[in-house]
């Protein structure tokens, strides 16, 4: 039996990591399976924790990969659902609209929560917009603090 999959962080393979997560619609665990030089899923959600960068390049590239499941709908909703009866007639096939539909609503909420500025619901770009004024109006609070403490009368 060969040597197991690889579990120290090196920059190349968190970067390799990284690149197959922003150029593809799979899961971590599918990437992850998908070549024995690459590290088991748990080892690459330690790696998020325990190397800062890593997580914001890894972040990066869920928000690529929510554009690649938004982008995806587009080719999805263009197939044409159809097939031809023992009469040579074109008929729709209701179960292949069915399958579009779910895999284009799941792609959506894919994009929605990965990239929530660009595909999410008004609802989560308001909060985020909150939180963001609320963080800005935090850090206006501390650094007029900070002035009048280190204020010098000259």
């Amino acid at each position: 039996m060969g040597p197991g999959r690889p579990t120290t962080y090196t920059p190349e393979l968190a970067q390799r990591v990284c690149d197959l997560v922003a150029s593809t619609d799979e899961g971590l665990d599918h990437i992850c399976a998908s070549a024995d030089d690459l590290p088991h899923p748990s080892t690459v959600y330690l790696w998020r924790i325990t190397h800062a960068e890593f997580s914001e390049k890894y972040l990066q590239a869920k928000q690529l990969q929510g554009e690649m499941f938004a982008e995806g709908t587009l080719r999805i909703a263009r197939e044409k659902p159809v097939y031809f009866d023992s009469e040579g007639n074109e008929r729709v096939d209701a179960g292949h609209v069915a399958w579009q539909k779910l895999n284009v609503n799941t792609r959506q909420w894919h994009a929605s929560k990965l990239a929530p500025k660009i595909y999410g619901d008004q609802k989560q770009i308001d909060e985020l917009k909150n939180k963001n004024a609320e963080h800005d109006a935090e850090i206006k609070k501390l650094r007029a603090e900070l002035d009048a403490k280190n204020k010098k009368e000259y």
